[in-house]
């Protein structure tokens, strides 16, 4: 308890980032599951990765030498790193030195260490835009991956785009400098470690999402629900779904930058399937999403602090758990209710 305590200023951030990124994805979930294409995320999310990967890659080839100095190394400070940092210094410490375990490449007062400090910021910005050009191109794979006559489902396109875009991030990776750490945080994020000003980079970017979907919401919820039907009535699908999935793609890669690819995969679906589990109609499933999202966010933030595990994983297996005493605690209700009936 004592350490919960301690750690409870460390937790404003990422109660914060978790409950924007709940705010959008619960609604995409709803999408997602009712299309039944379950896997979008983690295909549009590898195709985000992919073009990390191949930004790491082309960073050393574009830039000279002398902003790489040998040894040098761009990867941020690891949960474990941290871990052994708490264990090692006081948390008072700690609290004095955030640079260390917050950003990356934060350089020491001197010119050399301020230009070495800007070339890393520019080298972050092209590394998100490889991000989204990659994710936009899997938008475009997913919107016109869809056949009409479905002699191919929808969701094995998926699964291919994500199965490719994977092996290409596992070879490209083996051969860039700090691969296998890239490739861990790509997977499970460092959301402990997020500033605010990425939550407020996020939030404008989810305002600006969530209120393009409020005025679409009509034509994007009569394809969710029926695609033949608005095939039938005249909609141009593969536009709505390139405006849908390339939405989609935005969302993900300012996410999964945050929280990793297994973090922003559990708060689009859970949330969504547990809702689905309860509640009829798009707009209760939605607020019952954003109810069960919140208490996982805060139920996996304080079973991180106070076991001292890993942010993500904990998120996680909170998510997992959550979904099964939904499932258990349905299934009760049904043979409650069909016995008094």
């Amino acid at each position: 308890m004592e350490r919960l305590f301690e750690a409870l200023p460390f937790l404003a951030a990422p109660l914060a980032a978790c409950l924007v990124i709940a705010a959008l994805h619960c609604y995409m979930g709803l999408h997602v599951i009712k299309r039944g294409v379950i896997f979008v995320d983690l295909a549009l999310a590898q195709s985000a990765a992919l073009g990390a990967a191949v930004a790491l890659l082309l960073t050393p080839l574009i830039c000279s030498d002398a902003h790489h100095p040998h040894g040098s190394s761009s990867i941020g400070t690891t949960e474990a790193q941290v871990a052994e940092l708490l264990e090692s210094e006081s948390a008072d410490a700690f609290a004095e030195t955030p640079a260390r375990t917050r950003e990356v490449g934060v350089p020491a007062p001197g010119n050399q260490e301020h230009a070495e400090g800007v070339h890393e910021h520019e080298h972050k910005w092209f590394t998100k835009t490889m991000s989204l050009a990659f994710a936009l191109l899997g938008a475009l794979l997913l919107a016109f991956g869809r056949l009409r006559d479905e002699r191919i489902p929808h969701e094995a396109i998926i699964g291919i785009i994500f199965v490719v875009c994977a092996a290409l991030s596992v070879l490209i990776l083996s051969k860039a400098p700090h691969g296998h750490e890239k490739m861990e945080a790509m997977l499970v994020g460092s959301i402990l470690f997020v500033r605010w000003s990425e939550i407020a980079v996020m939030l404008l970017l989810y305002a600006v999402l969530g209120i393009f979907h409020i005025g679409l919401r009509k034509s994007f919820i009569e394809i969710t629900k029926d695609v033949a039907a608005a095939d039938r009535a005249g909609k141009r699908v593969r536009l709505w779904d390139c405006l849908f999935y390339g939405s989609f793609a935005l969302m993900v890669t300012q996410s999964v930058s945050i929280a990793g690819v297994l973090v922003v995969f559990s708060y689009l679906i859970i949330p969504a399937a547990c809702a689905a589990l309860f509640a009829t109609g798009f707009g209760r499933q939605l607020v019952a999403a954003w109810v069960v999202a919140a208490v996982i966010t805060v139920a996996g933030l304080v079973l991180s602090a106070a076991g001292d595990m890993p942010t993500g994983a904990s998120l996680v297996s909170c998510f997992g758990a959550a979904l099964v005493v939904c499932v258990v605690a349905r299934n009760m209700f049904k043979k409650t209710h069909e016995g008094a009936a």
